[in-house]
C-alpha cells in the first residue's frame, strides 16, 4: 500500500463519524391555551433523531420521562408546575447520541410553560460539541500526516 494513501484515509474515517452522530436540539414554545412545548431533535447530518427518549432532569430527582420522539424527530409535552430553570431536558438516542437542553428563565414563569427572552424562539444545543468533534478530528488527521511524514523522512537518512 502508498504510504500517501495513509493520511488521507485517516482524515476520512477520522472526521465523518464524529459529524455524524451528534444530536442537535431545539424547543420552542407553541402559542395557544395548553402551552405545550416542541422539542425537535436531529443527528449532526440533517436526519431526525427518531424514537429518542425524552426526560426531563430535576436537580436532585430521579428523571420523568416525559416521551419519545416520533419518525421527524419531534415531540408535544408541557412541563409539570414544579419545573423549575435548574431542570434539564434530556435527549436520549441510545450511547453517544445524547443531547441536554436548559430551560431558561425563572421558577415562577416556568410554572406555566416555556417563557424565553426571545420568545418564538428555541434553545439550540449540540453545536460546540459538533464543532469540538471537528476539530478532534482534524488534529488526528494532521498528526498522522505529521507522523507518516516524520517517519518517512527518518527513513531515507
Amino acid at each position: 500500500m502508498n504510504l500517501r494513501v495513509i493520511p488521507a484515509l485517516l482524515l476520512l474515517a477520522s472526521a465523518a463519524p464524529a459529524h455524524s452522530h451528534a444530536i442537535e436540539s431545539s424547543l420552542e414554545r407553541l402559542s395557544s391555551l395548553t402551552d405545550q412545548l416542541v422539542l425537535d431533535s436531529r443527528f449532526g447530518n440533517g436526519e431526525p433523531a427518531d424514537d429518542a427518549v425524552v426526560r426531563l432532569v430535576p436537580p436532585n430527582g430521579e428523571p420523568i420521562e416525559v416521551g419519545r420522539t416520533d419518525a421527524s424527530g419531534q415531540l408535544r409535552f408541557q412541563l409539570p408546575s414544579n419545573a423549575t430553570s435548574a431542570w434539564e431536558l434530556q435527549v436520549d438516542r441510545g450511547p453517544g447520541h445524547r443531547d441536554y437542553l436548559e430551560l431558561p428563565g425563572a421558577a415562577p414563569a416556568l410554572s406555566t410553560g416555556f417563557n424565553s427572552s426571545r420568545p418564538g424562539h428555541g434553545i439550540r444545543t449540540g453545536q460546540g460539541i459538533r464543532t469540538g468533534l471537528a476539530l478532534l478530528g482534524l488534529s488526528a488527521a494532521a498528526g498522522a500526516l505529521g507522523g507518516a511524514l516524520s517517519w518517512r523522512r527518518g527513513g531515507r537518512r
